[in-house]
């Protein structure tokens, strides 16, 4: 009995000093709500720091327990950020007493799949265009070739950070 409830102390000590690093007062605060543009219906993004608003219309392209506080969390991905390359921005998001925290993310072409992790934090398989020497997408049976990447959160810096495998 004694073991068990030293696991679950050095478990909620991790997670609180994971809190810590990601939830604190001088971070951007970002909210996620729906919203309707005449028949469409959008996720929007608003975030907040230091009295700038920026808003963002997107996706939500994942929502559930990022970090294993038992909160549902979010994986964003912008509209607004596609350019001529087809990538978009997404952005991995911790919820914070009342708040959305960013936590890291870039530019992908898609999301590929989350996977269990260590500490609570998920592993997150983000996916990329292949790409020829002049910038274009290669594709493979008319479909565009893509690379993964994996994520996972550095509780050192509060942030997750990935590279290509």
């Amino acid at each position: 009995m004694r073991f068990i409830f030293t696991v679950l102390l050095l478990l909620s000590a991790n997670i609180l000093a994971d809190e810590q690093a990601i939830c604190r007062d001088d971070v951007a605060k970002s909210f996620i709500s729906s919203w309707r543009e005449g028949s469409e219906a959008h996720s929007v993004l608003t975030t907040i720091l230091n009295g700038d608003t920026h808003i963002e219309r997107g996706l939500v392209a994942y929502s559930d327990d990022i970090n294993g506080d038992g909160n549902p969390d979010f994986i964003f991905e912008s509209l607004d950020s596609q350019g001529s390359s087809r990538d978009r921005t997404y952005g991995i998001y911790i919820q914070c007493r009342g708040y959305l925290a960013f936590v890291g993310g870039d530019y992908f072409a898609g999301l590929g799949r989350v996977e269990d992790g260590q500490d609570g934090f998920k592993i997150i398989i983000f996916l990329s265009y292949v790409r020829d020497l002049m910038g274009e997408i290669v594709y493979a049976d008319s479909q565009p070739s893509t690379q993964a990447h994996t994520w996972i959160f550095n509780s050192l810096s509060g942030r997750y950070e990935g590279d290509a495998d």
